[in-house]
């Protein structure tokens, strides 16, 4: 198993990424490649643009909760693919796994909408929806636990 870092509030490492208050994964596991969350903007594309990642081949995208600084990012992925659609290049079609909580409209007083800003229905086409309270197992080594 390997994981990577995308984005999060760290940028101090051996090269120069750009860091947000968000957090983004990407998990290789028996051949499967798992987005974990997706950060607040569009860091987690370019940063993984700069490590030779290509976002269009993973497997699972998973929120671990629908926070903004969690979930924002996936109005940018849907466009990327949505993009890669117009223009006929080669992509899977990946799963996209979170409790049915994580789409529950949340606001913080003062501040307004901090929940996941997509309506699970404008997913429907372009990826695959799996929302589940109990265990997911996407690999033979790897589960989420909902």
């Amino acid at each position: 198993m390997r994981i990577t870092v995308l984005v999060d509030n760290n940028t101090l490492i051996d090269r120069y990424f750009c860091g947000e208050p968000g957090v983004s994964y990407l998990i290789e596991c028996e051949g499967a490649k798992i987005l974990f969350d997706l950060g607040y903007s569009d860091l987690f594309i370019r940063n993984a643009r700069s490590m030779g990642f290509n976002l269009l081949d993973v497997d699972f995208i998973v929120f671990s909760h629908g926070h903004l600084d969690h979930s924002w990012g996936l109005a940018r992925l849907l466009r990327m693919y949505t993009e890669a659609n117009l223009e006929g290049r080669d992509k899977k079609k990946p799963t996209l796994v979170a409790h049915p909580h994580a789409f529950l409209p949340r606001f913080l007083s003062g501040i307004g909408q901090i929940g996941v800003s997509i309506d699970p229905r404008r997913l429907e086409g372009i990826i695959d929806i799996h929302l589940s309270p109990e265990p997911v197992w996407l690999t033979k080594r790897l589960v989420f636990l909902g």
